[in-house]
């Protein structure tokens, strides 16, 4: 970055095409082939799982949602490669339409007991799941949304996966004054750990 360029810092999702001072966030492909893994570990031997997407006016939405899948779906291509990906789209705006959908998904996929959501909604499904349980279901997702939360005590969601949000903002700041201020140099690229929370854990990452 030249010295004439105003420095800014990329938060949770990254765009390489546009490089930053700094990025702080996990490694979105290596975050979805870990969650595969997890996914994976609660479906055992089933031969079907589902993806869950919002979709806004037909876009999937960021790349960092993209690179979810990407590894998701490389895990599941090393490791159980008969293992079937459904995929279902939901409407990023339309609620009453998701809940249709659902509906005529789980009644023609009676067999499907396992799915993952990529982006931070996964309280779209949980919700639903709350609403009208399907026996045994696995449904990992991401991000500490107070609904997603709400989903993973209430049982609907079995592992969310988090980032330490608020330490990717404390040294977004901190990258800025030591770029502006003290003149240091900052590291672009700061992957986050990926962390695995479940009902029992919760509690004691969000109140650090």
């Amino acid at each position: 970055m030249n010295e004439s360029e105003t420095p800014f810092i990329y938060i949770d999702s990254n765009i390489p095409a546009v490089p930053p001072l700094a990025f702080y966030g996990q490694n979105s492909q290596r975050s979805g082939y870990f969650a595969a893994r997890m996914l994976m570990l609660l479906a055992g031997d089933e031969k079907e799982v589902v993806i869950f997407r919002k979709i806004n006016e037909g876009i999937v939405g960021s790349n960092q949602q993209e690179n979810r899948e990407i590894g998701f779906r490389e895990y599941m291509k090393q490791h159980h490669p008969s293992c079937r990906i459904l995929e279902l789209n939901l409407h990023a705006r339309r609620n009453s339409d998701d809940h249709r959908m659902m509906d005529d998904f789980f009644r023609e996929h009676p067999g499907v007991h396992s799915g993952i959501t990529f982006n931070s909604k996964v309280y779209a499904v949980g919700e639903y799941l709350l609403e009208k349980p399907q026996k045994g279901f696995n449904l990992i997702g991401y991000d500490l949304l107070e609904r997603n939360v709400r989903c993973l005590k209430e049982g609907s969601v079995s592992f969310l996966i988090a980032q330490q949000p608020e330490l990717q903002g404390y040294n977004g700041i901190k990258a800025l004054c030591d770029h502006l201020i003290f003149r240091k140099e900052v590291n672009r690229i700061n992957y986050m750990p990926i962390d695995l929370l479940t009902v029992e854990t919760i509690d004691f990452y969000r109140n650090r």
